[in-house]
């Protein structure tokens, strides 16, 4: 009945719609209104090509205009100061005629990371820097201010210095100047300065940020060195690499910091810290793809109570969008601790050969030279016990039983007064190999035994925090570890 209506409709009400329009004097020129009347919904409903798929929907092509873009998605073109507002914000303007700088109060001894010291500290500098004097003479004052009177020390301007490169690719020069702390001084072991990159708009130096050092918790860099401005990276895009050396007690430390600025925020390029104890640092392209990676060499405490140590040689290599610790390649040595260590690395590498003749080694001449410090019986038992055990793990791959009962022998010899846990753990590792002959499931049950008393399996119990440690899930070096960290032994 509603479809005979609607078309009646159609053919009857066209001349009464007409009349309808003439009287009010509005005749529709083009419109599709009338048409969409004029089809029938049954019509339609019959023609199942009519019906738009979801896929052929306009949907897709639609912009949501009405909703604006936010910052964060729209980054700034304005520089902004650094998070941690160590240079002073507001507009930068010329000092008055009449301005003569002298020295601020020195930072307290232990606060020299004090935000509103150091602001106000380059808040100063800049209008130096902003005087009419030049860059050069500004920072001899600097050294002046820097020198404690009747001080000894080393000389200051060692750490004074400026430098000039188009960082961010605006073709205009950044500078980094190396600003010295009022009244430190700078001896050996101790020289301080802060880092500061400026920018010079309408002819004034605008600082931006303050380069953190190789520690991040501090804000002062000792002894900083610029070594390079380039491309560090491969990245077509120009990087810093900045040198620090700081002291403690009894040990100094080189460090590196590698970062970008873009014209907006400093980038710091590492993934971590890269530094290390009386070091020697090369930069390099050891494997020529074109990014410089940073070789350290170096490592020891000095202090007696760092225990037995032997240098190593750490490679920082960009990868994954930051330059990350790649190797870590101990030096080779022929104590018995370290003879044990590299035939355990030996072992998880698969280099059956290398760790027999390591472990072996250890077992047959263990030759105890005491070094930086003293190694105890107990220590000697632990390491001979666990060497033949490592001997006792290749000869268990060769199925080999009789040698391994060889060197079980040799390490009950050298137990002196009891069985250590490690003689133990080895004559678990012979069972368990005779009962299924799986040599990394007799490997497994020679670490059970050690995890089952782990304070007996401790070396260097007492001392030796500078020492390379076993971790306990390392004692069977043939399975995969388990997740989550260890106690050393």
């Amino acid at each position: 009945m509603a479809t005979r209506t609607k078309r009646g409709f159609v053919r009857t009400g066209w001349l009464t719609l007409l009349v309808l329009l003439a009287v009010v004097g509005c005749v529709p020129t083009a419109t599709p209104t009338p048409s969409a009347t004029a089809v029938p919904p049954t019509d339609t409903a019959a023609l199942p090509t009519s019906t738009p798929k979801p896929t052929e929907t306009p949907t897709p092509t639609y912009t949501p205009t009405p909703v604006p873009p936010t910052p964060t998605l729209t980054p700034s073109p304005e520089p902004t100061p650094p998070p941690e507002a160590l240079v002073p914000t507001g507009e930068i303007t010329p000092p008055p005629p009449d301005f003569a700088p002298t020295p601020p109060p020195p930072p307290d001894i232990g606060s020299g990371d004090d935000e509103a010291w150091v602001r106000d500290y380059v808040a100063l500098v800049t209008a130096m820097l902003n005087s009419s004097e030049s860059v050069h003479k500004v920072l001899n004052t600097l050294i002046e201010w820097s020198t404690p009177e009747g001080m000894e020390g080393g000389d200051p301007s060692s750490v004074v210095w400026s430098e000039t490169a188009d960082l961010d690719g605006d073709v205009e020069d950044e500078w980094l100047i190396s600003l010295p702390v009022p009244e430190r001084g700078c001896g050996v072991t101790w020289c301080p300065a802060y880092v500061v990159l400026f920018e010079k708009n309408d002819g004034l130096f605008q600082p931006w940020y303050v380069v953190r050092g190789s520690q991040p918790e501090e804000t002062q860099v000792q002894h900083p060195q610029l070594r390079r401005i380039e491309d560090i990276n491969a990245d077509g895009k120009t990087e810093v690499l900045l040198e620090q050396r700081w002291c403690g007690a009894h040990t100094c430390f080189t460090g590196l910091t590698v970062g970008r600025w873009d014209g907006a925020r400093w980038h710091d390029l590492a993934d971590g810290p890269i530094n290390q104890a009386y070091t020697e640092i090369a930069v390099e392209d050891r494997d020529e793809d074109g990014a410089l990676e940073f070789t350290l060499h170096g490592g020891t405490f000095g202090s007696v109570g760092a225990g037995l140590q032997r240098q190593s040689t750490l490679i920082f290599d960009w990868k994954d969008g930051a330059y990350r610790l790649v190797e870590d390649i101990p030096d080779p040595s022929d104590h018995p601790y370290y003879l044990m260590l590299d035939a355990n690395t030996a072992l998880a590498e698969g280099h059956w050969q290398q760790a027999l003749e390591l472990a072996k080694q250890a077992v047959d001449n263990p030759n105890f030279e005491e070094r930086m410090a003293p190694v105890e019986e107990v220590d000697k038992q632990r390491i001979v016990s666990y060497a033949a055990a490592e001997a006792m793990l290749v000869y268990a791959h060769r199925d080999d039983t009789a040698q391994m009962e060889a060197m079980l022998e040799q390490a009950r010899r050298y137990d002196f007064v009891e069985p250590t846990i490690y003689t133990q753990a080895a004559e678990r590792l012979l069972q368990v190999y005779r009962e299924t002959g799986d040599v990394v499931e007799a490997c497994s049950a020679m670490e059970d035994v050690v995890a089952q008393r782990p304070d007996e399996a401790v070396f260097f119990q007492w001392y030796g925090y500078g020492t390379t440690r076993l971790k306990l899930e390392g004692v069977c070096p043939l399975d995969t570890p388990s997740e989550g960290e260890s106690p050393l032994l």
